[in-house]
């Protein structure tokens, strides 16, 4: 490494600490988003198929902006082999266009999914009948759609050259920047969808609550239950993004302190991990049909039967549908 492109000293140790621990908890929860999307499969005749494939295409959507991330962008800002990078990759390339056109067309995707979710759970306790049958029917329109939405927002980062250079602003090591082919700003439209679909997927979480509200907590069956929490943490965690990226163009655009964006920047990080690592926890920790599924497959794996395949067939009768449309029944709603 040279003095010029690693962080100072007394951080190095640090910084390489942090990268490791986010590592393990990274890395770990991609497996689990895995393990869920196989589980979600494997019970696809059992579970309800619209949440199944708006999670699945979120879960795959999360570990390619974490893994791109984290392999990328954290690992250079460390300052290792940094002579070599930037031997191999100062001057503008298309070599380095898959991992930025990945890093803004991802986390504004997870952002519409997340919202796609929200506006689905919304439909089936509003509309219990007819919203379950829309979004059955035109799922895969819906998820098409999700794709191409985040597209709107950072289209012309597709065609642009990317370089590595030093860090400057920030705490050191090097930092992946692209040349503009159109005089269009990323952080601003980064904001934008942020703001958007965090108001969105915040709106319509509380219309949610505010229905069930009407109704009696106390019938509702354990997985609608979970549906509900699950959405609550998503929610959440994607406010906590929208609010970071909200702070980071205020600081580039509005106060044009660098300062302050360095420090955000660094902060963002561990805002991207809240925002799309929890959905795979927890999934498995409110999902009867999930867990049981991890812990055969786990036992699988090292020789062990948890349980028998008829115990697990009678149990697997009695579970409901993990995103079962909340469908109340007339006695539920107060006179």
């Amino acid at each position: 490494m040279t003095e010029s492109c690693r962080p100072a000293e007394n951080e190095i140790t640090i910084n390489l600490i942090i990268y490791i621990i986010q590592g393990i908890y990274g890395i770990s929860s991609c497996i689990v988003y895995f393990l869920n999307i196989k589980a979600l499969h494997y019970h696809r005749n059992n579970l309800d198929r619209t949440f199944s494939l708006l999670y699945t295409s979120c879960a795959a959507m999360s570990i390619l902006y974490f893994l791109d991330h984290y392999l990328i962008r954290r690992f250079v800002k460390l300052g290792y082999f940094c002579e070599e990078i930037l031997e191999a990759f100062s001057e503008p390339t298309y070599f380095l266009n898959p991992y930025k056109t990945i890093s803004s067309y991802c986390p504004i995707v997870i952002l519409v999914f997340h919202c796609l979710i929200a506006i689905h759970r919304f439909c089936v306790v509003a509309m219990p009948v007819k919203g379950v049958q829309v979004w059955d029917k035109y799922r895969r329109v819906f998820t098409l759609i999700g794709y191409l939405i985040p597209l709107f927002f950072m289209w012309f980062m597709i065609p642009c050259k990317s370089y590595a250079e030093v860090d400057t602003e920030g705490i050191g090591g090097l930092d992946i920047e692209y040349v503009k082919v159109f005089s269009l700003s990323s952080s601003f439209f980064a904001a934008w969808a942020a703001a958007i679909f965090g108001v969105l997927t915040l709106g319509f979480t509380i219309w949610m609550l505010i229905l069930l509200s009407k109704m009696s907590f106390r019938k509702m069956k354990s997985t609608e239950a979970s549906l509900i929490i699950f959405e609550v943490f998503m929610t959440a965690s994607t406010m906590v993004y929208a609010f970071t990226e909200a702070m980071l163009y205020y600081s580039i655009h509005v106060l044009a302190n660098k300062e302050l964006k360095a420090t955000i920047i660094h902060y963002r990080n561990f805002a991207i991990d809240i925002f799309i690592l929890p959905q795979a926890w927890t999934l498995l920790f409110l999902s009867k049909t999930v867990r049981l599924y991890l812990f055969r497959f786990c036992g699988r794996k090292i020789g062990m039967n948890f349980s028998s395949s008829n115990d697990y067939n009678n149990s697997n009768r009695k579970i409901t549908r993990v995103a079962s449309s909340f469908i109340p029944n007339p006695d539920m709603l107060k006179t």
